[in-house]
């Protein structure tokens, strides 16, 4: 993966993912302010959820996401109806100096491997919708867009894809 590495990130990660997050906080595109996420939510992500990060070839996390153990999704959208067992991921984020390379789609690939694994049938998630770089990543990998939900002050696509 070009000296990229992903694997599942552990307690001692919380400051380098909270300071990638703070990073992109105002980002073009983004969801996210001085707010959210927080570093108590990252903390609580790697006590109650998965987290995995990519790394450069020096350490460095350049990239994270959560499969949340959460089903505060749930009432947005008409998910696949024939689905009882799925993953929802959230806090997708890509350092700055790496974005355009498509590690969000890679991070995503791995991400939705492991839920597999571990008997998922499909992945929801959603994203901004004003978010048209990570919407073609999306499309490319065959998500589909099953509804626009308004929540947490912005409004969203939800996204689904069957594994």
């Amino acid at each position: 993966m070009n000296g990229f590495t992903i694997g599942r990130a552990d307690a001692r990660d919380a400051e380098e993912i909270y300071a990638l997050y703070h990073s992109l906080v105002d980002a073009p595109y983004g969801t996210w302010n001085e707010e959210y996420p927080s570093r108590a939510q990252v903390e609580e992500d790697l006590a109650h959820s998965q987290v995995f990060v990519m790394r450069d070839s020096e350490g460095r996390i350049v990239s994270a996401i959560v499969h949340e153990e959460s089903d505060e999704l749930t009432d947005l959208a008409p998910w696949y109806p024939d689905v009882t067992h799925w993953a929802q991921f959230g806090r997708l984020g890509v350092a700055k100096d790496m974005q355009g390379r498509g590690l969000a789609r890679q991070m995503l690939a791995y991400a939705m491997e492991q839920v597999k694994a571990q008997g998922c049938e499909a992945v929801r998630f959603l994203v901004g919708a004003h978010n048209t770089p990570a919407q073609r990543s999306y499309a490319k990998l065959g998500f589909e867009i099953c509804a626009e939900a308004e929540a947490w002050d912005n409004r969203w696509l939800c996204y689904e894809k069957r594994l």
